[in-house]
């Protein structure tokens, strides 16, 4: 079986004051969409954003038809739009098409192509790119996927025509020029309206009968990497989105604001700020010296996009990005150590602050390049692109639970645990008030509270079995499989197997993964109900009863000396204050190892227990064609009190 394709990140236009004269330039319409790559292989499709999300399920009609190219392997570039009946794209057509509203002209405009059959052909000039591009679009039957095609030289008339036409803006590309990740200046974008991204930092209630907000305010990052507010708009959005949005925005709300300059006095009050995650794309009519918005206007959010990576946007002057094409050759994309292996399951939405500091996620991460992993050269940089390519699949699990963290501030090797969290803690990591405990615990719930603790220097992430609105009742158990250093890993394999049939005896459905240590972990989520004594109980009973149906096999005792050829079933993970390794998270381990959820099937010989670092899982997590836990929040079981006394007959 071929390795899974390694898909670039995507190139990426300047924004200049005029478009480009001469031969050496090829002029495209700028679009009005979301930029998609398309990756053919094993006989589909899969629709990737900008920063890594998976959209194939939100375009159907266009992945099937680029399944159909002549080919076995391709990975095309292009912008999914609707085409309105002037021939205009409408972006606001597309955020109504994606919510269920009224349909429109979907199409997919391809204006480039990366990889063909096996060949990178991000090396060759652009032109030959387009024509072996049309080409290969030629064989497709139906008319979503078309050609974006393009205008030879005649810069500065293409773009006034275009302009003309009520056309967004133009693309101008180097037609000599290979295809290179990142944002450089073979590619030049020139609008026609302004119109841009900004960041949602807050929002403000309704007045009358308006429902769900009344305006957002907007931020974008200066060149300091600063996120200064913008003010508010509040036109633009109909009911189901101010309702929807609303709901979004609730569960990101912060204490204090996240911009440098927050409005003061009167039109600070009855703010509401959020945790800068959100995009939202917005026209207006002009923007003042102090960078204030005139008649803003609410377009659609930019799901496709990084708030990391919202910055200012002006026109360069076409001089500065010298026609001939520069020193462009020696541009490369901000790559650094994890984040130059890993494909797009994420985005680099690293911003660049000054010289000593990087933004992710509105985060700023002092000392990026700050070596956490000596052993492997990983710094505090790749953590963070780490658990911004694993964000998806780790916070579902992650969301809400009190955390105890092993923090590293100097490296592996100089580490401490840490339940606590201080009053100075970034708002994004939550306080959780515990029962008998003076001092909050922390939690996160989104990607800023997970780049947060990167900061800190952490570099385990172990997680209660309940949540934060309700920590008297756990929701999961964990039976820790933890074998003495004798233990042939088949044995912890069969180990986990034996665990999984006893529970099925009890009616409840299990899960597996790794630890990034030497056993395995088998969870069982459950429906609150039973206190945190009658889990630890039960988990017990379930400990005893395998361990007891193959004596020499395994102990409860947590000693080492007792468990000498022997598995620890630690069943004390599931009493209240205990804590388990969350899935997804690194361990303070030589090779940066990840504590990773496998499928039953996948649970073998070939999966060794080091098997799983931050190099290698986030290309797992891409190539998997689903989540090998893809039923655990579906489960709908109870550990009830039948369930509790039937454990004792095992």
């Amino acid at each position: 079986m071929s390795p899974p394709l390694r898909v670039p990140q995507p190139q990426l236009a300047t924004l200049v004051a005029q478009a480009p004269d001469g031969d050496d330039w090829l002029h495209e319409i700028k679009y009005d969409g979301f930029r998609l790559l398309a990756v053919l292989e094993d006989g589909s499709v899969r629709l990737l954003t900008r920063n890594g999300k998976d959209w194939t399920d939100r375009y159907p009609s266009v992945a099937a038809e680029l399944a159909e190219l002549p080919a076995d392997t391709a990975i095309v570039d292009g912008e999914v739009v609707v085409v309105l009946p002037d021939g205009r794209t409408s972006f606001q057509a597309l955020q109504n098409v994606q919510s269920g509203g009224s349909a429109g002209v979907l199409r997919f405009m391809a204006f480039d192509l990366i990889h063909l059959d096996g060949v990178d052909v991000s090396r060759q000039p652009l032109d030959e790119r387009k024509a072996l591009l049309e080409t290969v679009l030629g064989g497709l039957p139906g008319d979503v996927v078309q050609y974006s095609d393009h205008v030879e030289g005649h810069g500065p008339a293409f773009y006034r025509q275009a302009c003309r036409l009520g056309l967004e803006g133009i693309i101008s590309k180097r037609r000599d020029a290979p295809y290179r990740p990142g944002r450089g200046r073979e590619w030049l974008k020139v609008k026609c309206l302004r119109e841009q991204e900004f960041v949602i930092v807050g929002y403000t209630a309704p007045q009358g009968a308006r429902t769900g907000f009344g305006a957002l305010w907007l931020a974008a990052h200066d060149d300091d990497g600063r996120l200064l507010q913008v003010g508010k708009v509040g036109t633009g959005f109909d009911t189901a989105l101010l309702r929807t949005l609303h709901r979004r925005l609730r569960s990101l709300e912060v204490d204090e604001p996240p911009v440098a300059n927050p409005p003061r006095g009167a039109a600070a009050r009855g703010v509401r700020w959020v945790a800068p995650e959100l995009v939202a794309q917005v026209a207006f009519t002009e923007m003042t010296a102090d960078r204030s918005l005139r008649h803003p206007t609410f377009r659609g959010l930019r799901e496709d996009k990084a708030a990391a990576d919202v910055v200012f946007e002006s026109p360069a002057p076409l001089d500065a990005d010298s026609s001939s094409g520069g020193d462009m050759g020696t541009r490369k994309a901000r790559t650094s150590g994890v984040a130059s292996q890993r494909s797009s399951a994420s985005s680099r939405s690293a911003t660049r602050t000054r010289r000593d500091r990087v933004e992710i996620a509105g985060i700023s991460l002092s000392n990026p390049d700050k070596v956490l992993y000596a052993d492997a050269g990983i710094t505090k940089l790749d953590l963070a692109r780490y658990y911004e390519a694993v964000a998806d699949w780790i916070l579902p699990h992650i969301q809400d639970r009190p955390l105890t963290l092993v923090r590293c501030p100097s490296g592996r090797g100089d580490c401490f645990y840490q339940k606590h969290i201080g009053e100075n803690a970034h708002p994004s990591i939550l306080r959780v008030a515990i029962p008998g405990d003076p001092e909050p615990y922390g939690a996160v719930r989104n990607l800023t509270g997970l780049i947060a603790l990167v900061q800190l220097g952490v570099l385990e992430l172990h997680t209660w079995g309940a949540r934060r609105d309700r920590v008297e009742l756990p929701d999961r158990i964990v039976l820790d499989l933890d074998p003495d250093p004798a233990v042939p890993w088949e044995r912890v394999v069969d180990a986990a197997r034996q665990v999984r049939e006893a529970l099925r005896l009890l009616d409840l459905e299990s899960f597996v993964k790794t630890t990034g240590g030497k056993g395995l972990h088998v969870v069982v989520p459950f429906r609150r109900g039973p206190g945190w004594d009658e889990v630890k109980a039960f988990s017990q009973g379930v400990a005893q009863a395998v361990s007891g149906a193959s004596p020499g096999e395994y102990t409860l005792n947590i000693s080492k000396a007792k468990r000498r050829n022997r598995i620890l079933i630690d069943y004390l993970r599931n009493g209240m204050g205990a804590t388990a390794i969350e899935s997804y998270s690194t361990r303070a381990r030589p090779g940066a190892p990840v504590a990773v959820p496998l499928s039953w099937d996948e649970l073998g010989p070939d999966v060794r227990e080091d098997h799983f670092n931050i190099r290698n899982v986030p290309q797992r997590l891409q190539s998997l064609k689903e989540d090998p836990w893809k039923d655990y929040a579906a489960v709908k079981q109870s550990i009830t009190a039948a369930v509790r006394k039937k454990v004792k007959s095992l």
